[in-house]
């Protein structure tokens, strides 16, 4: 009998920015950046998830008030987790 024992952590998924490729959309803007990444974070995971899907990868984010339109493209501006984002970075 083994007396090995692991730990199993659940976690919802969480949205990961590239806050530099954000930026580069809105030319520096940091009040643009922050409008995008709260407008996302407010949205339902699975719709989002959805949404870039029927997207082909890529939204346009022009919902937000006195806030240029801007397309955001999965895998480079946004990543559904923290996972897809580390991957991204190591091997990037």
């Amino acid at each position: 009998m083994s007396k090995m024992s692991f730990k199993i952590s659940l976690a919802r998924p969480a949205l990961a920015f590239d806050s530099d490729a954000i930026l580069a959309l809105y030319s520096g803007n940091r009040k643009f950046l922050q409008g995008v990444q709260i407008y996302l974070l407010s949205r339902d995971h699975s719709n989002l998830k959805s949404d870039f899907q029927h997207g082909n990868g890529k939204i346009m984010v022009n919902c937000i008030e006195n806030q240029p339109a801007a397309e955001l493209v999965l895998g480079k501006h946004v990543f559904l987790s923290v996972g897809e984002y580390y991957l991204r970075t190591k091997t990037g």
